[in-house]
């Protein structure tokens, strides 16, 4: 049988790859799983993002399930954490996400959700393989065929946030923010939700366009570039930048300098670990040490897991978790959406920012310090088994390591993590330290060691 799912979801080249015949496929194997489970008439969430060919594909996946008795929400476009909170508002069966997030424009692809919104369970997605390969649909007869209707999820979905934040403290110190939201979703909410909150708001990039014309919708620091002077240049309280399907949230402060998504993180787990009164935090191996001295301030614990936003959201659901993130600017907050969520985390940013008193660049600088370093390697052959020589070759040496994801050292004041690409031939290698020279040594390290495993 073949592999169809990655780490969430499946993604390709749109008409190349993601194909309407794949997608049609893909609807009619979700919908027989979902009526082979007992369901009589399944109603499934389905929206996507602004690719060119978003709605190709969102009408043959709706096509699919219409054909094996499932009934469908059309949600349109719209930021995939809306899709997931509208998937459990419904309280539907199941929901697809058409969307190939931070990738290029030609690339698109398909999510499918839980009822509660979360990514589907691994066990599930083997099924629906199955299903997939196999051919094996449960048409509907001709009078069973399921209907679709259509709804705006924005203005709820805008109005949930809302709920979730102190809009008086917003409004009354009324923040200056500028945002890009590169074309994507997260242009029919971002600038609305924070007009409503009472900011002033400057929107750059923001109106849907599934080319993506004026930036890769990746917000990096190199893609940001621009951003970062148009947000210096026109004196903004700070900058908050969004990836294609607006689950995550990069920030920029009033100097224009980028700020690492584990620092933003840190300071909205800070507020909600203290309003919970402790809890627990869960983040992958990857994310800074600065996550264990944010939850040790507020009485939290912390679980690390591999690398993954849904590998995340799995263990909160798993353990009652209280937050979620990872170092690349995703947030959950799993009593909200049990997946990243660029327009709450900008919320509670804003909140946070709100209620300080301080600038934007005072309440990072007031986190504890780390110094990070990150490169890479192209290589060839066995990506993970060439990670694994490097875990036992550090072993050898006496050092402590961690293999949930890669080959992760560990130090009392850092650690170095050799990690394989999951798409590329490339290994990635990560360094941490409280102090510049030490984060140098710990990559050096990791280096040596790689390059050791690779000559031998």
């Amino acid at each position: 049988m073949g592999k169809l799912f990655g780490t969430f979801g499946v993604r390709g080249i749109a008409n190349e790859e993601i194909t309407p015949e794949f997608a049609l496929k893909m609807g009619m194997a979700f919908g027989t799983m979902l009526k082979r489970e007992g369901r009589k008439r399944p109603l499934v969430v389905v929206g996507r993002d602004t690719r060119v060919s978003g709605e190709m594909l969102k009408d043959a996946i709706i096509s699919g399930l219409l054909s094996v008795g499932c009934d469908v929400i059309d949600v349109g476009i719209a930021p995939t954490p809306a899709i997931q909170w509208a998937t459990a508002h419904f309280k539907a069966d199941g929901g697809a996400v058409i969307t190939a997030s931070h990738n290029p424009p030609e690339y698109n692809g398909i999510k499918l959700l839980e009822p509660n919104g979360m990514g589907l369970k691994k066990e599930r997605e083997a099924v629906v393989e199955e299903i997939f390969f196999n051919g094996d649909f449960d048409r509907a007869r001709w009078d069973e065929i399921g209907q679709v209707r259509g709804e705006d999820i924005i203005k709820p979905y805008i109005e949930a946030i809302k709920s979730r934040v102190d809009v008086e403290a917003i409004r009354k110190r009324k923040p200056f923010v500028v945002v890009d939201t590169s074309n994507g979703a997260g242009s029919l909410t971002l600038p609305y939700l924070l007009r409503e909150l009472g900011c002033k708001v400057v929107s750059v990039n923001a109106h849907p366009d599934g080319h993506f014309p004026a930036r890769n919708p990746e917000p990096n620091e190199e893609n940001l570039r621009e951003f970062k002077e148009i947000v210096r240049a026109l004196g903004a309280d700070f900058g908050v930048a969004q990836d294609g399907d607006a689950d995550r949230a990069v920030f920029i402060d009033e100097n224009g300098r980028f700020i690492q998504g584990d620092k933003t993180f840190a300071l909205v787990a800070d507020a909600v670990l203290r309003e919970k009164g402790g809890g627990l935090l869960v983040t992958t191996v990857a994310t800074s040490n600065l996550l264990d001295e944010i939850a040790e301030r507020n009485n939290a614990k912390v679980m690390r897991t591999e690398v993954g936003d849904l590998i995340v959201a799995r263990a909160l659901l798993e353990h009652n978790g209280t937050i979620g993130g990872e170092e690349n600017g995703g947030v959950i907050f799993p009593d909200f959406v049990l997946g990243r969520d660029g327009a709450m985390t900008t919320a509670k940013i804003v909140e946070i920012f709100a209620k300080s008193g301080k600038r934007f660049s005072e309440l990072i600088d007031g986190l504890p310090k780390y110094y990070q370093f990150k490169t890479k390697r192209q290589v060839e052959g066995d990506r993970k088994e060439i990670v694994a020589k490097v875990a036992r070759l550090a072993e050898k040496r006496g050092y402590r390591t961690d293999t949930t994801d890669g080959s992760k050292i560990i130090f009392n004041d850092g650690w170095v993590l050799v990690r394989a690409s999951g798409t590329e031939p490339i290994i990635r290698v990560f360094s941490e330290a409280k102090s510049e020279e030490k984060a140098k040594e710990y990559l050096e390290l990791g280096l040596e060691l790689l390059e050791e495993v690779l000559g031998s």
